[in-house]
């Protein structure tokens, strides 16, 4: 072989090594960086701990860590200094910048979150809630996507697309208490379409599942109700009955039997 050759062929070689040791050596820096960041945090020197965990952003885009320092810079403005402002431009640059990101689902539920509770956005909220949905996540956080949606809708008054969300958690195969709250939601929704019949049905699944409490609170108010409409008034009193001092007040236990046994006197 040329001796030329020789010397040629492991130049690839010694780039690749080249490479490999940078990529290494910047890991290892960005690593050092982050610890420090945290344990900024952690004495509460926020503002020290952003600066840091934007110079591993800006100097590292495409250090394993880039993603992770978006994520904590925005859960510092939003968790300690309570800037939705800025926790909602930190929160979009790691789902716009790192789509593929692990922490992606979770900033889009914290975005869902913001919109939701600080800025009553429901229609943004539901935007970024279906975004976690087009993406491979976990089944139980998938559920709880669907009740949140079916909530927001329902506050919406978009009451088909509030039932669909709910019947979704209903037919999934999971008897606990997501399912039940959102049987519970789909018969008050049935209620509002003065659909009666229907809706003790739910109610009475809901009392027949497992123990949650707000749940059965909701079905014993919701059957008494639709018993009332549909002009079954024995069956609402026995339902009203069975309301225990913890779903219900004693004394406005009492002023609602009072009114149900009245008007059945009067019917």
């Amino acid at each position: 072989m040329n001796s030329g050759l020789r010397w040629i062929l492991p130049i690839p070689f010694l780039l690749f090594a080249g490479a490999v040791w940078l990529f290494v050596e910047m890991e290892n820096e960005t690593r050092v960086q982050v610890l420090r960041a945290q344990k900024q945090w952690r004495e509460e020197h926020y503002m020290e701990a952003i600066e840091i965990y934007e110079s591993v952003y800006e100097n590292y885009p495409k250090s394993r860590y880039a993603d992770a320092a978006l994520w904590e810079i925005g859960t510092i403005y939003y968790v300690n200094f309570y800037n939705v402002d800025r926790a909602l431009l930190y929160y979009r640059k790691l789902v716009n910048q790192y789509p593929d990101s692990l922490l992606a689902a979770e900033a889009y539920l914290r975005l869902a979150e913001i919109h939701e509770v600080e800025l009553t956005d429901l229609p943004q909220a539901i935007d970024y809630w279906s975004q976690i949905l087009t993406r491979e996540v976990p089944r139980e956080l998938r559920r709880q996507v669907y009740f949140k949606m079916g909530n927001a809708y329902f506050k919406l008054n978009q009451f088909e697309e509030a039932s669909q969300k709910f019947q979704l958690l209903m037919e999934d195969g999971s008897n606990d208490q997501l399912a039940e709250r959102a049987r519970a939601q789909a018969g008050t929704i049935l209620q509002i379409q003065s659909q009666f019949e229907k809706s003790v049905d739910y109610f009475n699944k809901v009392l027949e599942g497992p123990e949650c409490a707000d749940c059965r609170r909701t079905a014993r108010l919701g059957l008494i109700e639709s018993y009332e409409f549909l002009g079954e008034l024995s069956k609402a009193i026995e339902v009203a009955k069975t309301m225990p001092a913890s779903e219900y007040p004693t004394k406005e236990k009492e002023d609602l039997l009072k009114r149900l046994e009245n008007k059945a006197r009067y019917y």
